[in-house]
């Protein structure tokens, strides 16, 4: 079977992120490039904030190759500060604010970070983690304010050269056990991400705009705002999200296109979207787990004709990007596309190399190629030389290629759970509970939810002595194993779990037919 694929589209990429942005913040000029409830700023503000955090990170001891941590939502300062890494040479690692901070101090060890940017929310936090770094805070009063950073500063008048191959993002995977699986994208894998975003979210002209509400530690807000920063058009923060205030935001902004994972979505549309002016809207965009028949349906009659969904991952970026399109979800709402202009993807035998290739319609395990594709993760050479071969990244997850050339995702060769269109590990659920001293055996498991995707489950044999789940979340929490995310929704107790032939769980016996 050939691989899937599109004809490569010449002059499509700017060099370098940084290029992009500059170039977009220049065409952008006097009309407003980046909003949120509290702070509009025009192209041409953009650029000179930007300037002046590059200006006071240079001032306070951050040359090009550090790094700095971002425990923070998405707002405009927050991507006029990771903006200016990127200018400055610096390398923004978003935190995951929901996580333990256990964790968050395994992490920020971990990629050697040297300041911590937190908005007001996330302070107390940073400010309790940092031993070793300094802790500037996006609030415009009390210690450590933006404010008073940025009037230290001066400004800069030479910054470091930028080329494609310098690193610009460490982002972070979700589900990690022990050290953090940090994927790294060089200024040239942003571009191509910025650059071929256009065909993932059929937004091709400034005119658009689009509203953000993914926090900036996850894959998706790449994903969306580098597109959007590469077209110069208009992109709206708001990290407050409650579905009818994200109905009267997308009338009063006048949003264009509107992305959200499929649990997010079915919120949205049980809140009477009717009733308001969503006239403007032009795609509907959803990606992290397969639609729906209803899914497709009460987009196109809510929202708009224009549906739009991708497959996309942190370590793929935008340029091996696999979407579809209203064409292809009217007839198969469950499709996940075809590849982007200059994408490749491929089903091999997960058992297998890269040339395994599966016949039409056989479920292998899904791998794909584009310039935005990450180089590899940091610290782990064995792991990079297993995922990362010949410019093809090896996804886990399985999937079929039909006849006419559309994927279709299947699910996962791991044991991961895709709950919220968040993939969490089972193992690492069952690590943290059987931390548990009463706890003797454990198996989690995803089970379809109508709401999230799948939810989940654990599976539970004691030694005699624990009887109620309420006690095992309490040890969750008093010992801060676990992200609150990452709590199964239920908890079962059993005599004994079903194994497979050689002793281990068999999860599969677990879960509901």
């Amino acid at each position: 079977m050939k691989t899937a694929g599109r004809e490569y589209q010449k002059g499509l990429f700017d060099a370098t992120l940084v290029s992009c942005f500059q170039r977009a913040c220049n065409e952008r000029g006097d009309r407003e490039f980046f909003t949120d409830p509290t702070l509009r700023l025009s192209g041409t503000d953009c650029y000179d904030q930007t300037i002046a955090f590059a200006s006071a990170f240079n001032k306070h001891g951050i040359n090009k190759g550090d790094v700095i941590a971002f425990l923070c939502q998405s707002s405009v300062l927050q991507s006029v500060a990771f903006f200016a890494c990127q200018i400055l040479g610096a390398v923004p690692c978003c935190l995951h604010v929901n996580d333990t901070s256990s964790r968050l101090s395994k992490t920020l060890e971990f990629v050697s970070a040297k300041l911590i940017i937190a908005d007001h929310a996330n302070l107390d936090v940073a400010q309790n983690l940092a031993t070793k770094q300094t802790v500037i805070s996006l609030a415009d009063e009390g210690a450590s304010n933006y404010v008073s950073f940025l009037a230290g500063g001066g400004y800069v008048k030479t910054f470091p050269q930028i080329i494609s191959s310098d690193l610009g993002l460490i982002l972070l995977s979700s589900g990690t056990t022990g050290s953090p699986k940090c994927v790294l994208h060089t200024q040239k894998t942003l571009a191509a991400t910025a650059s071929i975003g256009r065909f993932v979210y059929d937004c091709p002209s400034p005119n658009d705009s689009v509203i953000v509400t993914m926090g900036p530690s996850f894959a998706a807000w790449i994903h969306t705002v580098l597109p959007f920063v590469n077209i110069a058009g208009r992109i709206h923060f708001d990290k407050q999200f409650e579905p009818k205030r994200f109905l009267q935001t997308i009338q009063d902004e006048r949003i264009s296109v509107v992305p959200l994972v499929p649990t997010v979505w079915r919120m949205v549309l049980a809140s009477n979207p009717q009733e308001f002016d969503l006239s403007n809207v032009s795609c509907a965009f959803f990606s992290g787990e397969p639609g729906s028949t209803s899914l497709v349906h009460n987009l196109s009659e809510n929202f708009c004709s224009n549906v739009f969904t991708a497959y996309l991952a942190s370590e793929g970026g935008n340029a091996s990007g696999v979407v579809a399109g209203s064409q292809i979800l009217n007839l198969s709402p469950n499709a996940t596309g075809t590849p982007v202009p200059g994408g490749e993807v491929r089903v091999i035998n997960p058992e297998g190399g890269l040339s395994d290739t599966l016949p039409t319609g056989m479920i292998g395990e899904v791998v794909v190629r584009g310039c935005s594709v990450s180089p590899g993760y940091l610290k782990q050479p064995d792991l990079t030389a297993v995922r990362f071969i010949d410019g093809w990244w090896r996804s886990g997850d399985l999937g079929l290629i039909d006849e006419k050339g559309i994927l279709f995702i299947k699910g996962r060769l791991d044991n991961q759970i895709n709950t919220g269109a968040i993939k969490v590990s089972a193992e690492e659920i069952e690590a943290a509970l059987l931390q548990h001293p009463d706890i003797q055996l454990v198996g989690v498991v995803g089970e379809p939810d109508a709401q999230w995707g799948e939810r989940i489950e654990a599976h539970i044999v004691t030694k005699g002595n624990l009887k109620d789940g309420k006690e095992v979340f309490s040890f969750i929490e008093d010992n801060e194993l676990l992200p609150r995310h990452l709590w199964p929704k239920a908890i079962h107790f059993r005599e004994k779990l079903p194994l497979g032939p050689t002793g281990k769980l068999y999860r599969k016996g677990l879960q509901r037919q």
